[in-house]
């Protein structure tokens, strides 16, 4: 008898805490991603668990890798020496894009900083498919699927084919990157890891890390996007992925800024901002 109350104790508190848990999980979701679906994680590089999962089944869901793919296609350039360094400059050919940052020669440190398309369309074809795609196939990066053009692959919105990752596929590539654990030279993660730098906290954290954004919808009217980011100060040290998309039409703006402001939101509730 004392076995079978023992057993039902067991029961009663594992109950409640799945309770409490899927509670928290749906608070976060109502005050982090109001009226969008999405999720976050943390990944806590010293530990190596996850300290906070928001949205776990929407963190399995493949999505167009967009502008975020261009933290492994630096690791690429740089190893593939596409790209000598950080200084080198690519020419703009004079191709007017919607935003005016754009529309200037860049180098590799302002071709992440500003998400330069173009940029990103010259190393491919420098690369060459079958180069390219055995990065993705060393780096086990997403569905590894470039099918769909070796320029294209990684903006196609998630209802076409085209190269598509999962927020916890996202937080194992950046665990490699800086843990130097990817199929590619130091020097070009150390390089990846320095274009990628944001900002520091106030509190002293800093912040590495890559929006992207696309359309959710055929219409191109219903918002998406990524950060992806890694945040240290001292021992502390964690990698933050985040993705969302608008449920209805908005006038909110690229998806990739919301997520980035979404995932500093998260850090600072934290108390790693």
């Amino acid at each position: 008898m004392k076995l079978l109350s023992l057993i039902f104790a067991a029961f009663v508190m594992t109950a409640c805490s799945a309770t409490s848990k899927n509670s928290s999980e749906k608070t976060d979701q109502e005050n982090f991603f109001a009226n969008q679906k999405g999720c976050f994680l943390l990944y806590n590089m010293k530990t190596g668990m996850y300290d906070k999962v928001i949205g776990d089944e929407e963190c399995k869901t493949r999505y167009p890798a967009c502008s975020t793919f261009k933290v492994p296609l630096a690791v690429m350039a740089f190893d593939a020496k596409v790209l000598k360094d950080e200084n080198q400059v690519l020419k703009w050919d004079g191709r007017k894009d919607i935003r005016p940052e754009v529309n200037k020669d860049h180098n590799a440190k302002t071709w992440m900083s500003d998400s330069v398309v173009w940029f990103s369309q010259r190393i491919t074809p420098k690369l060459g498919k079958k180069k390219f795609q055995k990065y993705l196939n060393d780096f086990d990066y997403g569905n590894k699927d470039i099918s769909s053009g070796i320029t294209t692959a990684w903006l196609n919105p998630p209802h076409k084919k085209g190269l598509q990752i999962t927020a916890y596929e996202q937080v194992d590539f950046m665990k490699k990157l800086w843990t130097n654990q990817l199929p590619a030279s130091e020097r070009s993660m150390e390089l990846t890891r320095e274009i990628t730098y944001l900002e520091t906290s106030p509190n002293g954290f800093k912040l590495n890390g890559k929006t992207g954004s696309n359309f959710y919808d055929k219409e191109r009217k219903v918002n998406f996007g990524w950060f992806i980011a890694h945040v240290q100060k001292d021992d502390q040290e964690y990698i933050a992925v985040t993705n969302m998309s608008d449920l209805a039409p908005t006038e909110g703006g690229y998806g990739g800024p919301r997520a980035k402001q979404i995932t500093k939101d998260i850090l600072k509730s934290e108390g790693l901002w």
